[in-house]
């Protein structure tokens, strides 16, 4: 079963974008609604069958710096603080808040959620509310799957509980490695692949510590599970966690960790969709850029923790107690005073940075009215949590995926952030109400009243946001600061989310730049100085006096097809000589004077690297999509990739590409290929859906079972021409010369050792082997006798001759000979593809195989193998008992000039032939004996 689920925004899901200068609204943008959807989340079977669905529960821990103490509950905390203070792994998931009111919080830890349509037999995706419905209570939706959500819950715990009521949920199969309970476990889900989506969970109560994991896949790899905060405030009707926002996935899925699974569990997935205002909304909101700040640092550039000058050791040490002033700040409805906050300084007024409206990306209305505080006397800075990967053109629809997850997932009157930034350094007007007043968020469980939250969209552990991002929270932080008379910004007043509860949010590397940005603030108050304040004009003109670089012809590719911001300088391509390749936020564009320029994304994208490229070259299309089945395929200068959803990327190319385009490609019963095509001395060797197709020089392509090792059974339906193999005198046109392919784990030969005793006993002609080679020797004696005219040597002679050991080439010629006999005792065994047994049957290499067995010389499994098993020789010098081999046949030749042993076909079976026929393909004859 499939799931779609909504796009959900976490603690650090409402992303920052833009200047604050409120744009004017774009019409198109709030057309675009959202798709939320929710299903119940149960124990997925086939979900426990996903690689790595099992892996460790702590693979994604990270180190965070975390306040000393907290009354917050032990889902707050981060994973470094849960260990420091010896806290089990597992979360309570169910405890209460701190002390006092808890208000909105959207604790944003998560990385990427993916969203996708529903699939064929899921339940229908709930569609967003239509403008004037986000009033109802969101009850209603818990209502509505009652039916299901209490069906699935019963089918779960009569699975999970004994007859005395004891939870026995978790069998071996439902632990994870390091034997954490899995308690639920989602199929795994498909999600847009044309913008961001979020995912998250809600539940009504839990009666057991639990943790709740995400994690998302691209391409063919999975990354690790992520650990996702819980999000608790007052407006919520129900407990969940905050959302993880996923972008540039194939697919994601989500496990509950503990000891029993939470009542009424649902998970939600969000399509924040693009709409066709977003990109005008974009352009429209430009980048804060500060006077005299321009560059820094790039996107995603790590850093050691900035040291603010501007506070004293004191000031840190006090900041515990400091933060918690803002909770006693006054609340009251409309009725916001500008300046009326307490401060003993006055700081100067400093203009109002660019912020994209509300409007402009769409937003919904607030469910009833804004509440305001008295005035602001602390900001609060957190990241969203989710993938870093999005487009400029995503933000708004990403704003308004977190927002339509906390208004319709967890019934909140609106999205938890006032503010958010996006990477690109704009920002955008998140929560209703007069921006320039105190609006009371829902960003801190205790700490949204006379609190400024700000949050950047992504996920900022182990690299900070650019320096333009943070330049432009600082502009924000610093206007309101001097709206509501605070003449600096300090430690106690200008925090981290971590600051305020055991959480990693705003992430490390983030947080580390907090002493910079209060640096930052401090001089835009000093100065009164912001953007758009006629600083730059002289800077403008400089930038018009200089003359632009000439674009590439990458560029101008990546241009043309929207691919987004470069991630990286223009590289050479590793074995392709004059090949470019460049990094793209929307792909790999590829370049050479010969193909021109063509970009790489998604599965392919990753699948192209190592052999495939050296493999195939350049690409030389853009992928096409709409084959069977909804795969894809990519042309290249020597071969093509193909990509399905249940093959994932394989490229072919060469001799087995054309007898696979001969036989329909995709649409033909072979399907998608399964592996990378293989090439090597002389053979071919590649698995499709419907078959395995191996190629032989000078044979051609033949199809085996695509299941496992070739057994036996398996015959050529596609002979050169229709026709019987060469050297096949049967008119069974079905029944080739054997390519010597099959299993060295044959179960077969694995009985021979067992059994060779047994079959010798049951056929004449082998149950007397020593007998006859006695018979032989009394033979000899014979003739001795009827030439003693003949013998120049006398008894005495004789005798001594008798005692003497035969000498080494007796000994080999005495080798030849009973291979010769075991090759011909053997006449008549069936042909059996893969077989290797006297009793149930052989192909070519098999029979090689035993017969050299039976006589202590140990051949390997395969004709290409056995080719040089020995050493060359000329065929004029060829002797008995040598082997004849050509790509894909092997015999052994026999005692009568220009006859080989073989087993040929089911037609033919073991026999003893012409090898003419063998000759004309250029068989080598292989000397293993002597």
């Amino acid at each position: 079963m499939k799931y779609v689920l909504p796009t959900v925004a976490g603690c650090a899901s409402v992303a920052l974008v833009g200047t604050l200068l409120v744009s004017a609204p774009t019409a198109s943008a709030a057309a675009t609604s959202p798709d939320v959807s929710k299903e119940a989340l149960n124990v997925s079977k086939e979900g426990l069958k996903v690689p790595g669905a099992r892996d460790s529960s702590d693979s994604n821990a990270t180190a965070a710096n975390q306040s000393a103490t907290s009354n917050l509950p032990n889902i707050f905390k981060s994973q470094t603080a849960l260990a420091s203070t010896k806290v089990p792994d597992i979360v309570n998931a169910s405890a209460s808040a701190t002390t006092g009111s808890v208000n909105n919080v959207s604790a944003g830890l998560t990385s990427g959620a993916d969203e996708s349509a529903p699939s064929a037999g899921s339940a229908p995706s709930e569609q967003a509310p239509a403008e004037g419905a986000e009033n109802e209570a969101p009850k209603s939706e818990d209502e509505k799957s009652d039916d299901a959500g209490d069906e699935g819950a019963k089918d779960s715990s009569e699975e999970s509980k004994t007859q005395d009521g004891d939870d026995i949920s978790g069998s071996v199969r439902q632990k994870t490695e390091d034997g954490v309970n899995i308690a639920l476990i989602s199929d795994v889900l498909d999600v847009p692949d044309d913008n961001p989506s979020l995912i998250g969970f809600t539940f009504s109560e839990s009666k057991s510590n639990i943790r709740i994991q995400v994690r998302t896949k691209q391409g063919s790899e999975w990354g690790n599970w992520n650990s996702l905060d819980e999000e608790e405030q007052e407006e919520a009707q129900n407990k969940g966690s905050e959302p993880m926002t996923v972008s540039n996935a194939s697919a994601v899925q989500m496990r509950i960790l503990g000891d029993s699974a939470p009542s009424e569990a649902e998970l939600v997935l969000v399509d924040s969709k693009q709409g066709p205002g977003d990109a005008q909304a974009v352009a429209e909101n430009d980048p804060v850029e500060l006077p005299g700040q321009a560059g820094g640092d790039s996107a995603g550039a790590e850093s050691a923790p900035a040291q603010p000058t501007e506070d004293s050791t004191d000031a840190e040490a006090a900041a515990a107690e400091n933060v918690d002033a803002a909770a006693g700040a006054t609340v009251t409805n409309q009725n916001y005073v500008p300046g009326s906050s307490t401060v003993d300084t006055v700081a100067k007024k400093v203009s109002k940075p660019k912020i994209g409206s509300r409007s402009s990306w769409g937003a919904k209305a607030y469910n009833g009215s804004p509440d305001y505080a008295s005035g602001i006397k602390q900001a609060v800075v957190h990241h969203t949590s989710g993938s870093n990967s999005y487009s400029a053109a995503d933000v708004p629809g990403i704003i308004r995926g977190i927002q339509a997850y906390h208004q319709q997932g967890r019934g909140w009157d609106d999205i938890g952030y006032n503010v958010v930034a996006d990477k690109y350094g704009r920002l955008w007007h998140a929560r209703g109400g007069d921006i320039e007043k105190a609006v009371i968020g829902a960003h801190v469980a205790g700490h949204n009243t006379g609190t400024f939250g700000i949050s950047v969209l992504g996920t900022y552990n182990s690299s900070a946001p650019p320096k333009k991002t943070r330049d432009a929270v600082a502009s924000a932080i610093a206007w309101k600061f001097s709206l509501n008379g605070i003449s600096k910004a300090s430690s106690s007043n200008m925090v981290g989310h971590r600051d305020l509860g055991q959480t990693d949010c705003p992430g490390d590397a983030f947080y580390a730049k907090m002493g910079e940005m209060r640096s930052t603030v401090n001089s835009i108050l000093k100065t009164g100085e912001q953007p758009s304040d006629g600083k730059d004009d002289k800077k403008d003109d400089d930038k018009k006096t200089e003359k632009p670089k000439p674009k590439t012809s990458i560029e101008k590719y990546a241009e043309k097809h929207k691919l987004g911001k470069a991630l990286g300088k223009e590289y050479s391509v590793k074995g392709i000589s004059g090949a470019k390749a460049q990094k793209f936020e929307k792909g790999t564009v590829y370049w050479s004077k010969k193909t021109g320029a063509y970009h790489l994304s998604g599965a392919i994208a990753s699948a192209y690297k190592g052999d495939a490229v050296t493999d195939l070259g350049l690409p030389t299309s853009a992928e096409k999509g709409g084959l069977k089945g909804g795969g894809a395929a990519q042309r290249f200068e020597k071969g093509s990739f193909y990509w399905s959803k249940d093959t994932g990327a394989h490229y072919t190319s060469g001799t087995i590409m054309k007898y696979w385009g001969d036989k329909g490609t995709v649409k033909g019963h072979l399907g998608y290929p399964k592996s990378d095509v293989v090439y090597k001395k002389g053979r071919g060797e590649q698995l499709f859906q419907g078959a395995r197709l191996v190629w032989a020089e000078g044979y051609g392509t033949t199809e085996f079972s695509p299941k496992g090792s070739i057994a036996g059974g398996v015959t050529d339906d596609n002979a050169p021409g229709g026709t019987t193999p060469p050297g096949d005198d049967s008119s069974d046109d079905k029944s080739p010369a054997d390519s010597g392919e099959g299993s060295a784990d044959d179960k077969d030969s694995k009985d021979d050792k067992s059994k060779d005793d047994k079959k010798d006993d049951s056929k004449k002609d082998d149950k007397s082997e020593d007998d006859s080679k006695k018979d032989d020797k009394s033979e000899d004696d014979k003739k001795d006798d009827s030439k003693k005219d003949d013998k120049s040597e006398d008894d005495s002679k004789k005798d001594d001759k008798k005692k003497d050991k035969p000498s080494k080439a007796e000994k080999i010629a005495a080798q030849r000979a009973s291979i010769i006999k075991d090759a011909k005792a053997n006449l008549g065994v069936k042909y059996v593809w893969g077989g290797t047994s006297p009793k149930s049957g052989w192909d070519c290499s098999g029979y090689t195989q035993y017969v050299y067995g039976k006589n202590g010389i140990k051949l390997p499994r395969t004709t290409s193998q056995q080719r040089y098993a020995g050493k060359e020789i000329s065929l004029k010098d060829a002797k008995p008992g040598d082997l004849i081999w050509i790509p894909g046949h092997i015999g052994i030749i026999s005692e009568t000039k220009g006859q080989m042993y073989d087993a040929g076909s089911s037609r033919s079976n073991t026999t003893k032939r012409s090898y003419s026929w063998m000759l004309d393909r250029g068989a080598k004859v292989i000397r293993v004996v002597g």
